[in-house]
C-alpha cells in the first residue's frame, strides 16, 4: 500500500498501444447499432440522438486509436516485425477493418435519420467506396495473417484458442456491411455487385471459421479450457455466428426484395428463384443461432469454472466480450425485425 505509483511517460504509454485497442471501437460500434434497432422506442428522437452520440464517441476513438497506432510504429519501427511474429498479438490487427465497418453502419443509420435520402447524394458512394477499402484491407489480413500463421510464427495444438478465428472475421464483418449497403444503393448493377462480394466474404470467412471451431472444440475436450489470460477467448466464436448470420440475413432481404436479379444459368438454362436463395440464407441464419445457443452457455461455463479458481486480470481483453456478444444479440433482433418472403 505504501509503495508510490510510477508515471509513465506519453511515449512509454504509446509504446503499449497494441492493434487490440481497436477492440473498442468494435465494442462502441455494435452498442451503437443495438441502440439504433432497440425495438422499444425505435426511430424516436431520443433513440435517434443516443445512436449518434455513440457515433461520434466511436469515431473520436477509431481516430485516436488510429493516430496512436501511428505514432506507436514511427517512434518504436522494430515493434512492427515483433507484432507480427507475436502468435496472439499480431491477430488483433483484424480489429482495425471491423471497427472500421461498424463506423460505416451506423454512418448509413445517420444518413437516413437526418436529411439525406436513402438512395440518393455523394454520401452515400462515399460510404460505398470506403467499404470497398475495407473489403480490400479485410481480405489482405485474412490471407497475408493466415499465411503469417503457418510460415513464420510457431503454434501449438494444445496453445489453440478461439483467437484464431480472427483473420477471417473482418471478411464476414464486410459481409454484413455489404448487404446494408446493397438495400441503399440506387443502381442496380452497384446492388448486384456488392451482393457478390459479400456472399463471397462470408461464405469464405464462415467457411474457415466452423474448421477452426472444429479442432476447437477438439482441443477443448482433450486439453480444457485455455489460460486465465485468455480465457475470455470463449465467447469470441459467438461473433462469426452472430455476424455471419446477421449478414446472411441481410442478403437473403435483399434478394426477397427483388433488388437482385438471378436470371436463367447461361450453361444449364435454369432459373433460381430469389425467393429461394433467400430461404436458404434465412435458414443458414438460423442454424447459426442455433450454434450460438449451445456456444453460449459452454462459454460461459468455463469463463465461470477458470473465473472461480483464478481471477480474471483486468486488461483490454474485456472489451474482446462485448463485440461477439453483441452481434449475437443483433442476429437476435434480426429475427424478430426481418421480414422475409419465404415460399411455403
Amino acid at each position: 500500500m505504501g509503495a508510490s505509483v510510477q508515471r509513465k511517460s506519453l511515449k512509454q504509454c504509446v509504446r503499449h498501444i497494441t492493434p487490440a485497442w481497436f477492440t473498442i471501437v468494435m465494442g462502441t460500434g455494435v452498442v451503437s447499432t443495438l441502440v439504433s434497432r432497440f425495438n422499444w422506442g425505435a426511430s424516436s428522437e431520443g433513440i435517434k440522438i443516443l445512436t449518434l452520440a455513440l457515433f461520434f464517441v466511436n469515431l473520436v476513438s477509431f481516430v485516436l486509436i488510429c493516430v496512436a497506432t501511428l505514432a506507436r510504429y514511427l517512434l518504436f519501427p522494430e515493434l512492427w516485425l515483433a507484432m507480427l511474429k507475436h502468435p496472439t498479438q499480431s491477430l488483433f490487427i483484424s480489429a482495425f477493418p471491423m471497427g472500421a465497418c461498424s463506423l460505416i453502419n451506423i454512418a448509413l443509420v445517420a444518413q437516413h435519420d437526418y436529411g439525406f435520402h436513402p438512395r440518393s447524394g455523394a454520401f452515400l458512394h462515399l460510404l460505398w467506396a470506403l467499404w470497398w477499402l475495407d473489403v480490400a484491407v479485410s481480405a489482405a489480413i485474412a490471407v497475408g495473417m493466415l499465411n503469417a500463421m503457418i510460415s513464420t510464427q510457431k503454434h501449438a495444438f494444445s496453445q489453440l484458442t478461439a483467437l484464431w478465428m480472427m483473420p477471417v472475421l473482418p471478411c464476414i464483418v464486410a459481409s454484413g456491411t455489404g448487404g446494408l449497403l446493397a438495400a441503399v444503393l440506387p443502381e442496380k448493377s452497384e446492388v448486384e455487385l456488392t451482393i457478390a462480394v459479400s456472399s463471397i466474404l462470408v461464405l469464405v470467412g464462415l467457411v474457415v471459421a466452423l474448421m477452426v471451431l472444429a479442432a476447437l472444440l477438439v482441443r477443448l475436450v482433450i486439453h480444457g479450457p485455455p489460460d486465465t489470460g485468455l480465457i475470455l477467448s470463449s465467447l469470441v466464436p459467438l461473433g462469426p455466428f452472430g455476424q455471419g448470420g446477421f449478414s446472411l440475413l441481410t442478403i437473403g432481404q435483399c434478394l426477397a426484395r427483388g433488388t437482385v436479379g438471378l436470371g436463367p444459368s447461361p450453361v444449364t438454362g435454369l432459373a433460381l428463384s430469389a425467393e429461394a436463395v433467400a430461404a436458404v440464407t434465412f435458414s443458414a441464419a438460423w442454424m447459426l443461432w442455433a450454434l450460438g445457443l449451445l456456444w453460449l452457455p459452454l462459454a460461459l461455463l468455463m469463463i465461470y469454472k477458470s473465473a472461480r479458481h483464478t481471477a480474471v486480470p483486468f486488461s483490454i481483453g474485456y472489451w474482446s466480450l462485448v463485440f461477439p456478444s453483441g452481434v449475437y444479440a443483433l442476429l437476435t433482433v434480426g429475427f424478430m425485425l426481418f421480414r422475409l418472403r419465404l415460399p411455403v
